[in-house]
Order: structure tokens, then sequence, then C-alpha cells
């Protein structure tokens, strides 16, 4: 799958699971922001990061990079204030607070992404942890 291509069916992913949940929410790709979210009168800047499934020996797992720009600093909450790391070949989404990730890159057993509750899960941790309960 073309790094594009994954890129925008992350986003696509992403989008319907927050519509899911009953947030409002659109694709914007603006700046670092690839979705924008309407919470309690709030709006907030996520981005989407986006892997498929790799192994590595007998473990499981997905690399995202969480890094932005030609010079690959690490994310931070001036870009957005939620990242979403998607597992596009399940289609399932892990949201985190952007202010949780501080490297370059983020490796995920793969079993995290078979929780049948993880994107409600995630997005509540991750309004917690803004204060935006």
């Amino acid at each position: 799958m073309l790094n594009i291509r994954r890129g925008t069916i992350g986003e696509l992913i992403c989008a319907l699971k927050l519509m899911k949940l009953g947030v409002d929410c659109a694709i914007v790709n603006y700046n670092e922001a690839d979705i924008i979210a309407e919470v309690r009168g709030q709006l907030l800047r996520i981005q989407v990061k986006s892997s498929v499934l790799r192994k590595d020996r007998k473990t499981l797992y997905y690399h995202f990079s969480t890094n932005s720009g030609s010079d690959k600093r690490p994310l931070d909450k001036s870009g957005s204030e939620i990242v979403a790391l998607v597992a596009a070949d399940r289609e399932r989404v892990l949201f985190q607070p952007t202010a949780a990730l501080n490297k370059k890159t983020a490796r995920l057993r793969a079993d995290i992404f078979l929780d049948d509750s993880l994107e409600e899960d995630s997005w509540t941790a991750a309004i917690e942890a803004l204060s935006l309960r």
C-alpha cells in the first residue's frame, strides 16, 4: 500500500470511527491537523498516523512514524491535540493525547488493536487527559 494511500485511508477510517462515536468531525489536512473534531464546543486538531501489520521474528506489531516535517521533529501539541494511530489493515484506531508521545516513532503490539472497545475507550481517555470531560 503506497504511503499516500495509506494516509488517506487512515484519515477516512479515523473520521468514520469518530462519527460512529457521535463526534462531529471533518478531514481538513491543514498544517499538521488531518481532522478537526468538535468536543463540548471546542475544536480539536487530530494528526492521523497509519500503519499496516509487520512481523519481526515471532512478534506482530505496528510501527508508526510519529514525527512531522522535513526535519522529522516529534509531534507536539502546537500542531495537534490528539494523535490517531490507525491500524489500516484492521480498520482500528487508538487515540492518544499528542503530549503523551515523546518519540519520533511508536511501535505497538498488534494485539492492542484487537480490543472491541479500543476506539471508545482510547477516545474517552484522550479527552479526559485534555480535561474536556
